[in-house]
């Protein structure tokens, strides 16, 4: 199809759908379930269709608001910064101009007139965690949004986040099928969604498997307003840690080999994102990587469906899987007791 003009039929004919289909579903029509909707524009977006008259169609912009925290060139800021530029890239495509706004409690009433002014944007995208005071002034905004990797809680809009439970569920089995039956958390949980989703899928392995989490082996890494905190080890350890996030995991590594303990020799440790924090750890960080560029991709696809149906629904979650990702810092423990054998 990339040697010529693709047509709704060759979309079609790829789904094994009617054309009447393919046009309701990229037009924003009834009559098109969810997910076939989302495999049209995915084969559309894949072979560059444009959808028809779209040159005739009033150009779009939207507002994408962060953190300040997460647009600065830290280690953090960079992983946000990731989901930023594929989010953009994706609005390019399709003719969309953007604006990042970066909100804090002195710019705040500014941005907010900037934000309000008539006909600035045609919809919003919230980027991360935002300032509570932040968030709720934006929610009062009758402008079409979505939330990316966090939650709208009032389910109002649509939400695109990491697959949270589940790859923390396959990454604590990771962990069983290696031997080990101590496992500990690492993360405040409660601080975000994120964590206690993570928490949660650590949880279900464990009790899938007769065992329950152990509160003196759950460790908060972070403050109320997200701040860093001093990781306090237990007096008994476990024989391996989960981390909410590989920052967290690389401070743990850290604290463990200041206090004479190797990692994984003396005890395993895995993370979650697979950002730098993963790769610079040594041992490298046994992870689940985060598929920025599918949160990317569905979110703009969202935003856009938005603009161009109107009006608000009720918010769903699109949940991106990630990927269990394996390096050095996990002992199987089943092998150690097959050499004492």
């Amino acid at each position: 199809m990339a040697d010529r003009k693709v047509s709704m039929q060759d979309i079609a004919d790829e789904l094994g759908v009617s054309k009447v289909t393919v046009s309701k579903a990229l037009n924003g029509k009834e009559g098109v379930g969810e997910e076939l909707r989302e495999k049209i524009f995915q084969v559309a977006e894949r072979e560059g269709y444009i959808l028809p008259d779209y040159g005739q169609r009033k150009a779009r912009k939207v507002g994408i608001i962060m953190s300040e925290r997460f647009s600065s060139q830290s280690d953090t800021g960079k992983f946000y910064m990731g989901m930023y530029e594929s989010i953009i890239g994706q609005l390019r495509k399709a003719s969309c101009s953007s604006m990042m706004i970066t909100p804090n409690a002195e710019s705040l009433a500014r941005d907010l007139e900037t934000i309000e002014k008539s006909e600035m944007f045609d919809g919003l995208i919230l980027l991360g965690i935002l300032d509570r005071v932040v968030r709720k002034k934006l929610e009062s905004i009758d402008l079409p949004k979505i939330y990316v990797d966090v939650y709208d809680e009032k389910h109002r809009s649509d939400s695109v986040v990491t697959e949270n439970i589940y790859s923390t569920y396959e990454m604590t089995n990771y962990l069983l099928k290696n031997g080990h039956r101590e496992i500990g958390f690492v993360g405040t949980i409660g601080a975000t969604t994120s964590i206690t989703d993570r928490y949660l899928g650590y949880s279900r392995s464990l009790i899938e498997q007769g065992l329950y989490p152990n509160t003196e082996w759950t460790i908060p890494d972070r403050s109320e307003d997200g701040s860093a905190i001093e990781l306090e080890l237990p007096s008994k350890m476990p024989t391996a840690f989960l981390c909410n996030c590989d920052e967290t995991a690389f401070r743990l590594v850290k604290v463990l080999k200041e206090q004479g303990l190797q990692v994984p020799r003396d005890i395993s440790v895995v993370g979650f994102d697979n950002d730098i924090y993963a790769e610079l750890c040594d041992p490298g960080l046994t992870t689940v990587a985060v598929d920025t560029e599918e949160i990317g991709r569905v979110a703009a696809r969202r935003i856009l469906r938005h603009m161009e149906r109107g009006g608000h629904k009720e918010g769903i979650v699109y949940r991106i899987a990630g990927k269990n990702i394996i390096r050095n810092s996990v002992r199987n423990l089943n092998k150690t007791a097959d050499k004492q054998d």
